[in-house]
């Protein structure tokens, strides 16, 4: 009774695995409409990679400009303390 239920099973499984493979293993070309749609897709993530690119290359000279800023404010700091100094000199 073991064997025959066990049997059973296996060959149901084997049934099934056959089956999906056959189902989806039998697909027609894709159409006109779906082409279209992927390249479409493809422009659109070529598109938006390049904007990424430019946004990341507009950042990184954003960030340059922002030290060179920083670092020109720490240098009038400097200045004005010691413009500060001299005038409480006098």
């Amino acid at each position: 009774m073991k064997k025959v239920l066990r049997l059973l099973v296996v060959f149901s499984t084997i049934f099934m695995l056959s089956f999906s493979f056959l189902l989806t293993g039998c697909h027609n070309s894709p159409n006109a409409e779906e082409l279209q749609a992927l390249e479409e897709s493809k422009a659109a993530a070529l598109a938006a990679e390049e904007k990424q690119s430019a946004c990341e290359s507009e950042k990184a000279e954003l960030e340059k400009q922002l030290a060179a800023k920083k670092q020109e404010l720490q240098e009038m700091k400097q200045e004005q303390e010691a413009v500060s100094k001299r005038l409480a000199a006098m």
